[in-house]
Formats: C-alpha cells, sequence, structure tokens
C-alpha cells in the first residue's frame, strides 16, 4: 500500500471546502492534514469540520512544513501565481484553482518556476 499524501490546504473559503470534502471522500491515500487561511476563523473552522490537524493564518507556514508533500491552493485568485512559485520553490507539488492568473505572461513564469522546480 502507497504511504499517504500529505496536502496542506491554502484557503478555506468555500472551494477549499469542497476540495477538502472530494480528498477526504474520493483519495484514499490523501490526508489534508494542515489548512491555512488568512480568516484564522475560517481555518479553524474547516480543521473541525474536516479532521485537518493544524489550522492557522500564514499560508508560508503549510509551504514551510516538511510533512506536507502538495499543496492545494484555494485562495484568493490574485494570489494564485505567487503562492504557486512559492510552493513550487519550496518543492510541493501543487493543485491550483482555476483562474491561475489573467496575464499569459505571468502564467508563462509561473509554469517555467514550477518546471525549473520539478514539482508537478
Amino acid at each position: 500500500m502507497p504511504s499517504p499524501l500529505n496536502i496542506g490546504l491554502i484557503g478555506a473559503g468555500r472551494i477549499g471546502r469542497v476540495h477538502a470534502a472530494n480528498l477526504q471522500r474520493r483519495i484514499p491515500d490523501a490526508r489534508v492534514i494542515l489548512v491555512a487561511d488568512p480568516v484564522e476563523e475560517a481555518a479553524r473552522a474547516a480543521a473541525d469540520d474536516f479532521g485537518i490537524k493544524f489550522a492557522v493564518a500564514e499560508y508560508q507556514t503549510v509551504l514551510q512544513s516538511p510533512a506536507v508533500d502538495a499543496v492545494v491552493i484555494c485562495s484568493a485568485t490574485h494570489t494564485h501565481a505567487a503562492i504557486t512559485m512559492e510552493a513550487a520553490a519550496a518543492g510541493k507539488h501543487i493543485f491550483c484553482e482555476k483562474p491561475l492568473d489573467f496575464d499569459l505572461a505571468v502564467i508563462d513564469q509561473v509554469l517555467a518556476a514550477v518546471k525549473q522546480a520539478g514539482v508537478k
């Protein structure tokens, strides 16, 4: 049996909660172990609702955690590109909600950063 994939959830709003629920129900080898949201109460509520052990306000905590293998980015749209590049630099595999950005040049920069980091 493969070892579990430890996931950090960035963004505990509506879509973040949808992804947390789907990961729990549909991906048996995935565990959401950390949730971050700038509204810390939202992170705590998601942690309580989905049995996530840790809730924080700063997404950087997720990226710095050696226990996190991959991140699901469900933050505000204007933060997607920057957080994706930071996650790649931190060596985390990434699922980012759409859109990645509205500017094709920025999207190209993000994709290059992900490729250079060797993450998926």
